[in-house]
C-alpha cells in the first residue's frame, strides 16, 4: 500500500511538473507564426516601397521639362489643327459648291489695282505679239526706224523711270558728284518701297546716283533734288526744260522720284530720253550695275539692281530702269544691242514682273527673226 500511494504521488507530481512545459512547448508554434507574419509583412512592405522609389525614379527620369513638354502640345494642337482643316478641305472638296483654283496666267495676273492705262480703256488691246504691256515700243537709236509699236503715242504715268530724267540733269548740271550731305527726314518720302538709306547718314551725290539708277531708291532721287544748288523746286524745272530740249511733247514731270502719278510721258518720248541718257558712259554704268557696295560712314550697304534681265547673258544691255506704281503698272526702258542693232525698249504698264520680262523675250526674239529674214 504504501508502495502504491508513493508511486501515486510520484506520478501526480511528475504530472504537475510537466503540463507547464508541454502547455509552453504548445503556445510556442504560434508566437514562431506571429514573429514569421511580422517578419513577412516588413519584406513585403519593403519591397513594395522600392518598388514605389522605382516607379517615382522612372517617372522622373522618362518627366518631360516644362519647356519641352510644352512644345509638345503646341505640336500636337498644330497637328490637331492641320488634320482638322485637311478633313474640312475634302469635306468642302466633296461639296457640291467646289471649285478648284485656277493656275495664275501671269501674262494677265495683277498683283495691284487698276492702272491708268485700264481706267481709260486702253488695257486689253491687241498686237501681233500677244504682249502683256499697254504700251511697248522697239526703236533703232542708229537708224531712228521705228521696229515696232503699240499704243507708243499715249501718255501714260511712267513712275520710277523718271529717276533717268533726274540722272541726266545731275551729270548735265556739273555738280560735284564727290561732295557730300546728311539724309535727313525730308528725304523719307512715303512710299512702300524699301530703302537703304537711314536718317543721319553722310551720302555723297555719286552713291545717291548709283542707288537711284541701279536700285530705284525713292529717298535717293529725293536727296539728289533736295541737295541741289538752286533747291528742289528749280530742280523740277530743269527737268520738264530738258525734256522740251529733246523733244518730249507729251512729258511732264513733277517730282524727282515718280510717286507723283502725275508725272507722265509716251513710249516715244521715252525713246528721246533713252537716247539723250545713253550719251553719258556714267549713266550707262551706274544703271547696268548688277550689285553695289557702298561704304557709308561705319556701315557697308549692299544693294542690287531692280531689272532681272541685267544678270540675264543673253542680253547684252547698255542702259536700263524700271518702275511701278498701281497707276502705271510695271514698266521698264532700256538700251539693248541685238543681232547688231542699237535698240530702245520700252514697256509701259505690263501686270507683273514676269509678264514685263516675257514681253521683253518675246519682242528680242521678233526682231531676231525679223534681221534674219531681212538679211536673206
Amino acid at each position: 500500500m504504501r508502495l502504491s500511494a508513493a508511486i501515486l504521488c510520484a506520478f501526480l507530481s511528475f504530472s504537475f511538473i510537466a503540463a507547464p512545459t508541454v502547455e509552453a512547448a504548445q503556445k510556442k508554434p504560434a508566437t514562431v507564426k506571429v514573429v514569421k507574419k511580422k517578419a513577412a509583412k516588413k519584406t513585403v512592405v519593403k519591397k513594395s516601397t522600392k518598388k514605389v522609389v522605382a516607379a517615382s525614379a522612372k517617372k522622373k527620369a522618362k518627366a518631360p521639362t516644362a519647356k519641352a513638354a510644352g512644345k509638345r502640345v503646341a505640336v500636337k494642337s498644330v497637328v490637331r489643327k492641320r488634320a482638322s482643316a485637311r478633313s474640312s478641305s475634302r469635306k468642302f472638296a466633296s461639296s457640291k459648291n467646289y471649285r478648284p483654283r485656277k493656275a495664275i496666267d501671269w501674262a494677265t495676273y495683277r498683283s495691284r489695282g487698276p492702272s491708268y492705262a485700264q481706267l481709260i480703256g486702253l488695257k486689253g488691246s491687241s498686237d501681233p505679239l500677244g504682249l502683256s504691256s499697254t504700251a511697248v515700243l522697239a526703236y533703232d537709236m542708229d537708224t531712228n526706224q521705228v521696229l515696232y509699236e503699240k499704243n507708243a503715242d499715249q501718255p501714260l504715268p511712267i513712275a520710277s523711270i523718271t529717276k533717268l530724267m533726274t540722272a541726266l540733269v545731275i551729270v548735265e548740271s556739273g555738280v560735284n558728284l564727290d561732295d557730300k550731305f546728311t539724309v535727313t527726314r525730308e528725304d523719307f518720302v512715303p512710299s512702300s518701297a524699301h530703302s537703304k538709306l537711314r536718317m543721319g547718314m553722310e551720302i555723297s551725290r555719286r552713291q545717291a546716283l548709283h542707288l537711284a539708277l541701279m536700285s530705284s531708291d525713292n529717298r535717293a532721287a529725293h536727296f539728289l533734288a533736295r541737295t541741289y544748288p538752286t533747291g528742289k523746286a528749280q530742280f523740277i524745272k530743269e527737268m520738264n526744260i530738258k525734256a522740251a530740249l529733246l523733244g518730249m511733247k507729251d512729258s511732264v514731270f513733277y517730282d524727282s522720284i515718280g510717286l507723283n502719278n502725275d508725272n507722265r510721258s509716251s513710249a516715244v518720248d521715252l525713246s528721246y530720253l533713252i537716247t539723250g541718257a545713253s550719251e553719258y558712259a556714267l549713266i550707262r554704268e551706274l544703271s547696268t550695275t548688277p550689285e553695289a557696295s557702298f561704304r557709308i560712314g561705319k556701315r557697308e550697304v549692299i544693294s542690287s539692281t531692280t531689272n532681272r534681265l541685267i544678270k540675264d547673258e543673253d542680253w547684252d544691255i547698255e542702259l536700263q530702269k524700271t518702275g511701278l506704281t498701281t497707276a502705271a503698272g510695271y514698266c521698264m526702258v532700256m538700251q539693248a544691242h541685238v543681232d547688231g542693232k542699237n535698240v530702245a525698249f520700252i514697256f509701259l504698264d505690263s501686270p507683273n514682273k514676269y509678264a514685263r520680262a516675257n514681253d521683253a523675250e518675246k519682242l528680242r526674239s521678233y526682231l531676231s527673226r525679223e534681221s534674219v529674214v531681212a538679211s536673206n
